[in-house]
């Protein structure tokens, strides 16, 4: 029998699955359903509240450790809380997507809206920062990871930020098809 193909969720809270039980974070909902549509995953919750692109770099070594399949690589909303430079993000992310290259691992990048950040200026580079990397590296994107969520008050927790378990199923089920790309054509 072959294992389970091994996708790294490597992010922050909304990877983690800030103020949920551990069955309801991100990564727990994509593998159950990938597995419902038959495909034999196992998702590794690499999710951190708090972190930024920065922190992922300091994290990368644990991730890599655990040799997974393919790789969600989601940072950016707490890089934008804390006004960091839209290239200083772009540098970090590219880093991090240069070092799953360089052991064949396929890399789903997945961006997040600057909408909460009040300089209009800042919004349009941070944005454009996740189809700039992904049209560089080829890689697949998810453009906004908030947007499946963001606004619906039934799908947020009471900080109005993070999703709640409905807000985090909207997510999974928006992410699902090219999670599921990711692992059939890494599989091949």
């Amino acid at each position: 029998m072959t294992s389970p193909f091994r996708i790294a969720c490597f992010g922050d809270s909304l990877t983690e699955g800030y103020g949920l039980a551990p069955d309801e974070a991100l990564p727990v909902v994509l593998e159950q359903s990938l597995r419902d549509r038959g495909v034999d995953a196992r998702c590794l919750n690499f999710g951190v509240s708090g972190d930024t692109a920065e922190d992922g770099l300091r994290r990368l070594d644990q991730v890599l450790e655990a040799d997974p399949d393919g790789v969600i690589l989601a940072f950016g909303a707490n890089d934008c809380f804390l006004d960091e430079p839209a290239e200083d993000v772009e540098s970090r992310l590219a880093l991090l997507i240069e070092a799953f290259r360089k052991r064949s691992i396929p890399v789903l990048l997945v961006g997040v809206n600057a909408e909460l950040n009040p300089d209009e200026d800042y919004r349009a580079s941070f944005e454009a920062v996740y189809p700039s990397l992904a049209e560089r590296y080829g890689l697949p994107l998810f453009p906004d990871m908030l947007a499946p969520y963001q606004g619906d008050p039934s799908l947020t927790l009471l900080d109005g930020l993070h999703p709640n378990a409905a807000g985090v199923s909207a997510i999974g089920r928006a992410l699902l098809p090219l999670v599921e790309e990711l692992a059939t054509t890494a599989a091949r």
